[in-house]
């Protein structure tokens, strides 16, 4: 299995996945989205809210608000010395008192420590009108995707097979199938242009009446992954690795155990 990485920026990459069966690249995408921990509020104290929402609504919009996450820092609760009961070691607080009239967005959120805070400032939380306020504390623990979406750390993780397009010796030179193709993956002189175009829509082998046309599967994958922003993205895919081959490593002891 190799990756090939053709572009990359702070919030998105996208990457080739070669020599993988395909089991394996859903696993990865899965592992990605399911399995990676982040940081994220898991319930609200109310204090005073006289605003227009009720305190369940404005607790689930705090709840998908991204929080940059120290994975070394924090530890997962059910892993924590205080058992999940709550530490220093495994949550952060985060206090919120304003009066409108005023929008609340997530910058206005005041976290215990400066550098475990809202990725985006700008995440518009309830409108307060004149004479409302909203006094609330929040607490964020790790979790996964697996337990709530809120702590997914990927907004987009998806793939799509690299095909292979095999040309015959019978063809006729038509271009029928030049025409045909929606994205333009084939040139005039019947060459591949850039495969990554490629849908499999089929459509070029349909119109070859020659039949000298086919597009096979190969286990070569195109992934396009978007973060939140809670975790850099090369580290989700580094730490979905890790916790697919620490699985792997289970299941073969298993195995060995029952042989």
């Amino acid at each position: 299995m190799k990756i090939e990485i053709i572009e990359e920026n702070n919030l998105k990459i996208k990457f080739i996945l070669r020599d993988a069966p395909i089991a394996l690249a859903n696993s990865f995408r899965r592992a990605m989205k399911s399995l990676v921990p982040t940081m994220a509020v898991d319930y609200v104290v109310f204090y005073m809210n006289t605003s227009y929402l009720y305190d369940e609504i404005i607790a689930h919009r705090i709840g998908l608000i991204p929080i940059k996450t120290d994975l070394d820092r924090f530890n997962m609760p059910d892993k924590c010395v205080c058992n999940g009961e709550g530490c220093p070691n495994c949550q952060i607080s985060f206090r919120l008192n304003v009066e409108g009239p005023k929008v609340v967005y997530s910058g206005d959120l005041i976290s215990e420590d400066p550098e475990i805070k809202p990725v985006y400032d700008k995440i518009p939380i309830v409108e307060l009108h004149k004479g409302q306020q909203l006094m609330i504390e929040a607490v964020a623990r790790l979790g996964t995707g697996r337990e709530h979406a809120k702590y997914q750390p990927v907004s987009a993780c998806y793939y799509k097979i690299i095909p292979e397009i095999v040309i015959r010796e019978n063809c006729n030179q038509c271009k029928n199938c030049v025409d045909v193709c929606p994205r333009g993956v084939l040139n005039e002189k019947l060459e591949v242009t850039n495969i990554l175009k490629c849908s499999m829509c089929m459509e070029c082998v349909r119109v070859c009446d020659e039949n000298a046309i086919d597009v096979e599967e190969t286990e070569n994958y195109l992934f396009i992954v978007e973060g939140t922003g809670a975790l850099p993205v090369k580290t989700v895919m580094k730490m979905a690795l890790e916790i697919l081959k620490e699985k792997a490593e289970n299941m073969n002891k298993i195995i060995s155990e029952i042989i």
